[in-house]
């Protein structure tokens, strides 16, 4: 059964780098010009379930070589594959820079809005708690139990007495 299986997977795999796929789904990506060689459209094209290249890692080894040949050819220039990964090791470090050159502006941008909101709580206890001295001490409880009832998440934290 493993050897049948691997040599379906292998075929696959040719039909795949010959660009001449079985698979509906796969012909029309290499159409396209999307077809691209992984483990999953190998399997797919082979007409296996996900997972069935597991057991094969010498089938998985030869998948990723494959497939490095494969991008290192239509990158055309005549790349060599470690060149097409250094290249891509290049991009994935300059998106890095990029996204943790985001992540400080949010961050950043997060911290001054914290700043700000607390701010702005502070000047609303003060506010309440002006209101409230303003009505007599007698109403003052009341007037809380109103805005209490009215809200219960909305607590405010004071001395009104």
């Amino acid at each position: 059964m493993t050897q049948a299986t691997k040599s379906k997977l292998i075929n696959a795999l040719e039909r795949l780098l010959e660009g001449k796929p079985e698979n509906r789904e796969l012909r029309k990506k290499a159409r396209e010009g999307k077809l691209k060689i992984n483990n999953s459209a190998v399997e797919k094209e082979a007409g296996l379930s996900v997972g069935a290249l597991r057991r094969h890692e010498d089938v998985q080894i030869m998948v990723k070589n494959k497939s490095l040949e494969a991008r290192a050819a239509q990158g055309g220039s005549s790349k060599s594959p470690i060149e097409v990964l250094q290249t891509e090791v290049k991009q994935l470090k300059s998106e890095k820079t990029q996204a943790n050159k985001k992540k400080k502006e949010y961050l950043d941008l997060s911290r001054s809005h914290e700043k700000a909101l607390a701010r702005q709580a502070a000047n609303h206890i003060k506010m309440v708690q002006e209101l409230m001295e303003m009505l007599h001490e007698s109403e003052r409880e009341k007037a809380m139990d109103k805005v209490i009832k009215a809200r219960p998440d909305n607590l405010i934290k004071g001395d009104f007495r």
